[in-house]
């Protein structure tokens, strides 16, 4: 008894010493103990599966696809087969482009092994496939990423239940489950267009997508297509939100690109548009350049604008900035439907001045060698057949016309003299004294005598009613409070102020002015 007295007081003090807790405690502390491990485990990383591994299951599943009965899967040799879809093996390929193995894997094999596959590790491997495979490779792909969508799709709330804790990036899938629909794509695109960007934002923090996979290009090149189909008011405000975009992805900027040359060119109004000029001639180079096969993506029509936007730039840059010539600028203005090419040719003092002149004309541009003249240019025109060449010179400076063999090798040549575009013996254009030294800006009435000599090319101004007169000379018409309308203009001679006066505008110091009542 004495001694089972002692034992009883020692058991007392280790109970002093180490108190035991309560149940409840007992049972606090093992639920945050295993809240804790759970919240690890959700961003747990597997690795990539051993490639020969693979090998030989992908093999083995060859054999159990002629003859189930001759081979039994692990659940490692299943999650093998789940994760390896994309790896190609040597003699037979990757799983993703046969064209039956997709089809046996998620029907017969997935129904002997179900368990297996809708554990969270295998049909992870699934589903990296399915984000990783770009539909648009080929038909045969297309067909068994669809497939695999469809199984993604039907599976997703049943491996979630399944599931003894979710992991982050099942929740996620979960919450946004619609990247597993069909036309997953174009729904967030129009949303985001519309400002109800929230889903595709939460995507793009909470789930796990690569920003290799086929999903970015393909929202992006969603909202290409769907204001493609906006009103052209719309459609032209839209640009601005897509734009910027595809210039970041690099894959999609052709496609993308030629989309919006496309629609751009069906619009009402086709004005200048400095952004997608910009992004197509630095992707693309001049149209007016020989061999330029990416300007094959487009139709005839939008080619045909951006040489007009380019052409509207050079005249621009060279007759209206450089030279600051508004009747030279006015005049060749009214032929810019019909000119199918510009180059420039800069002198010294405009390369100094405006050093983005030489450089922003990749492939249309060149160095201009004029001694004593350090401010002329040169543009070039072309018309038809007929290449005009127009002197740049802020005091005179003449203007030749030539045929293509006369300047095609010019075109070719990254600097030349002035004196290769004087030359009398092949100039087209003659004076009303029968001269073939060039034609001068210097009498009053210089653009009849131009017209004169464009006329023996059959070259005639552009057909312009008031509205298109407006917007390729970049004016504007204000109405007074009187109802008279007004053109602000400073120019009371020239060829605006001839093409004003015929609809009825009269001149003074403050513009031009013209009561529709009258």
């Amino acid at each position: 008894m004495r001694y089972l007295n002692r034992f009883n007081e020692y058991v007392h003090i280790y109970e002093q010493t180490y108190p035991i807790p309560r149940l409840e405690k007992t049972c606090q502390h093992i639920e945050k103990a295993r809240k804790q491990i759970e919240e690890k485990l959700k961003d747990a990383v597997l690795g990539d599966p051993n490639p020969e591994l693979v090998r030989q299951t992908i093999e083995k599943f060859f054999r159990w696809a002629i003859n189930s009965s001759t081979e039994d899967f692990s659940w490692l040799e299943v999650a093998l087969l789940c994760h390896g879809l994309l790896i190609d093996i040597p003699r037979y390929g990757r799983l993703m482009d046969s064209e039956s193995a997709i089809k046996v894997l998620l029907r017969k094999f997935s129904i002997q092994y179900e368990s297996y596959i809708l554990s969270t590790y295998q049909w992870q491997g699934l589903l990296n496939a399915y984000l990783n495979t770009s539909p648009r490779q080929n038909p045969k792909i297309e067909e068994n990423w669809k497939e695999l969508r469809a199984f993604l799709e039907s599976t997703l709330d049943k491996v979630a239940s399944q599931s003894s804790f979710k992991l982050r990036w099942l929740e996620a899938l979960i919450s946004h489950r619609i990247i597993l629909t069909e036309n997953a794509t174009q729904s967030l695109a129009r949303n985001a267009l519309e400002g109800r960007n929230e889903s595709v934002i939460r995507i793009e923090r909470e789930v796990n997508i690569p920003g290799t996979s086929w999903f970015w290009p393909e929202l992006l090149m969603a909202q290409v297509e769907v204001i493609t189909t906006y009103p052209d008011d719309k459609f032209k405000q839209a640009i601005d939100l897509v734009l910027p975009q595809l210039q970041n992805r690099k894959e999609c900027l052709d496609d993308g690109l030629a989309h919006i040359l496309n629609r751009y060119a069906q619009c009402t109004s086709t004005e200048f548009h400095q952004e997608i000029k910009t992004t197509a001639v630095s992707c693309w180079k001049s149209p007016s350049l020989e061999k330029q096969r990416n300007w094959e993506r487009v139709s005839s029509e939008a080619k045909r604008m951006v040489q007009r936007w380019l052409a509207f730039e050079d005249i621009s840059d060279v007759l209206g900035e450089l030279v600051d010539d508004n009747r030279r600028y006015e005049f060749w203005l009214q032929f810019l439907d019909q000119i199918e090419q510009t180059f420039v040719w800069l002198g010294i003092s405009a390369r100094e001045s405006f050093p983005h002149f030489l450089s922003n004309r990749q492939g249309r541009c060149a160095v201009l060698n004029h001694s004593g003249k350090p401010d002329n240019n040169v543009i070039m025109m072309k018309i038809g057949d007929v290449f005009i060449i127009e002197s740049g010179a802020r005091a005179g400076g003449k203007c030749w016309a030539y045929g293509e063999p006369k300047m095609r090798p010019l075109l070719q040549r990254s600097s030349l003299s002035y004196d290769f575009f004087r030359d009398p013996k092949n100039n087209l254009f003659k004076t009303i004294w029968g001269e073939s030294d060039g034609l001068v800006h210097q009498s009053v009435s210089w653009e009849k005598t131009f017209q004169n000599e464009l006329t023996r090319f059959h070259i005639e101004p552009d057909t312009m009613d008031l509205d298109k007169i407006i917007q390729r000379y970049q004016l504007r018409i204000e109405v007074m409070p009187s109802g008279t309308e007004r053109i602000l203009h400073k120019y009371g001679t020239g060829i605006i102020a001839d093409l004003l006066r015929k609809y009825g505008f009269s001149y003074n110091r403050d513009g031009f002015f013209r009561n529709p009542r009258n």
